[in-house]
């Protein structure tokens, strides 16, 4: 539940901002991340690409080095991968953690509100993450065993409403129909700048977390696993629209093996930047037929859409 904590805190810190104006931009903070590097813009793609794949990583922040992390894409599935060295949770062994993401990036909204428009979304790292639904599982490798499904999280993109809500339904469904629902709390977003200077609408994002040990889904998982593409919609009490979109789960299982054999991979254990340094030369041909080990996927610089 790391993971999950991690990405609450992050949520909940931006939200104390969010009567403020927009900040103007300024210079992200995640330069700091490949100052170092010998090209550093070529590093500062999949860098931002591997934050990106992880919940709780803000892309505008100094978020390191990458050492013990790895990440990857198998279809339409995210995953990354922290070793138990990285997670330090003290006494408790709960071992490494791996958090799979599925993505939905076409929501649309309905008579209590809808996802904020592409000249909406903050003109900062972060516009990624604001325009899409993220339902991402993270599973734990206790005592070096296999990876168990711990927790669940779901994030709405950036929504404006109507009239305020501070809770709505939560539903995904899938071939076997109704796989899980719950109520989903509302929290503010940071007020960023949009295309410099416009002033964006007010906009909460919806966000739940689960005990997947303790309260389990296993219909939800077994959709997962068979890569289903999944129907996810947020409604008020009275039942009106907030968001409706699909959830893109093709690959899930290619990506928990990625995941878990990265894990095991001697490279994981080096800085990101020092892995990749030795295929700073090499054309984006390269990566569409590279046979890389799994931790080193992470250096593919290329950008989700030249990935098919």
């Amino acid at each position: 539940m790391r993971a999950l904590i991690g990405l609450a805190v992050i949520v909940l810190s931006a939200s104390s901002l969010a009567a403020c104006e927009p900040e103007m931009p300024a210079i992200s903070d995640s330069v700091k991340v490949v100052e170092k590097a010998e090209n550093p813009a070529l590093a500062q793609a999949f860098m931002r690409q591997h934050c990106l794949r992880s919940p709780a990583c803000d892309p505008t922040t100094d978020y390191g080095q990458g050492a013990g992390q790895a990440s990857g894409v198998a279809g339409s599935a995210a995953w990354f991968a922290e070793t138990q060295d990285v997670v330090k949770e003290g006494g408790a062994d709960y071992g490494a953690a791996l958090t799979l993401s599925a993505y939905g990036t076409r929501g649309q909204g309905g008579p209590a509100g809808r996802p904020l428009t592409i000249d909406e979304l903050p003109d900062t790292f972060n516009g990624p993450k604001a325009k899409r639904a993220t339902l991402a599982i993270e599973y734990r490798t206790p005592g070096g065993a296999a990876p168990e499904a711990y927790g669940l999280q779901f994030i709405s993109p950036y929504i404006t409403m109507t009239t305020p809500l501070d809770e709505a339904k939560l539903e995904i469904k899938g071939k076997a129909g109704l796989l899980y629902e719950a109520e989903v709390g509302a929290m503010p977003v940071k007020k960023e700048p949009v295309n410099g200077r416009v002033k964006p609408p007010e906009a909460v994002t919806f966000f739940i977390s689960r005990n997947l040990r303790d309260e389990p889904l296993p219909q939800l998982m077994a959709a997962l696993n068979a890569g289903e593409t999944l129907s996810v919609k947020l409604l008020a009490a009275n039942g009106d629209l907030l968001l409706v979109d699909a959830l893109y789960a093709h690959g899930y299982e290619s990506a928990l093996k990625q995941g878990t054999d990265a894990l095991a991979d001697p490279e994981i254990a080096r800085p990101i930047i020092e892995r990749c340094a030795r295929f700073a030369s090499e054309p984006d041909t390269f990566w569409k037929v590279a046979n890389v080990t799994p931790a080193l996927l992470v250096c593919d610089p290329r950008p989700p859409e030249l990935r098919r």
